[in-house]
């Protein structure tokens, strides 16, 4: 099985090209030094990496690669959502399955203490404490496995109360993926093209 860093270094390469890819590394490696990172400093590195050749804020970088990661990690890691059927349902129980998904594919990430609200029958509120990147990394995420069910994913990020700013506070509203339709003289190909170049830096 490939690992996550395999796959981000292949997304890298796909969406932008060998040359950036190269970059990406060079600028990684300088921010890890010698010193063994592990799986988790190396992700992060990368995107930061990223971030810093596509001149793109660092949270940008991450709700984009998030997003883009579900496909390939979903193949290559298929027991991880077994069972479930839909975006909201995952949400509902992320407080289990965000360490078994962390855990697999970054090991040695810190745990983070998830809480989720039912706040109609389609929005559903995550809550963490955690960085800003997290916030975009889960966003990107929700996006990407709303697609995977063939639903769409509307996200609200909520400001964090006054006493509480590492607060983290996303609402969720999942509901049927209504496809544009195809303009006169536009192929499949380029409407998944321009799908695609909405959410790429």
């Amino acid at each position: 099985m490939r690992s996550i860093i395999v796959m981000l270094e292949d997304l890298v390469q796909l969406e932008f090209g060998p040359s950036e890819l190269a970059a990406v590394r060079a600028i990684a490696q300088a921010k890890l030094g010698t010193a063994d990172s592990g799986s988790c400093g190396r992700m992060v590195a990368l995107v930061e990496a990223m971030a810093e050749v596509r001149r793109q804020p660092v949270h940008e970088a991450y709700r984009f690669v998030s997003l883009m990661l579900v496909p390939p990690v979903l193949k290559e890691y298929p027991a991880l959502l077994q069972g479930q059927t839909s975006a909201r349902t995952v949400l509902m129980q992320i407080t289990r399955l965000a360490p078994l998904v962390l855990g697999t594919l970054l090991p040695g990430i810190p745990d983070a203490d998830f809480a989720v609200e039912l706040i109609d029958v389609h929005t559903v509120r995550v809550r963490f404490e955690g960085p800003a990147e997290m916030l975009a990394a889960l966003e990107g995420t929700t996006i990407g496995l709303a697609r995977h069910f063939g639903e769409r994913a509307e996200t609200t990020r909520v400001p964090a109360p006054d006493f509480a700013p590492t607060r983290r506070l996303l609402d969720v509203r999942v509901g049927s993926d209504r496809r544009e339709p195809v303009r006169s003289g536009q192929t499949a190909q380029q409407l998944q093209q321009e799908r695609r170049r909405r959410f790429r830096l």
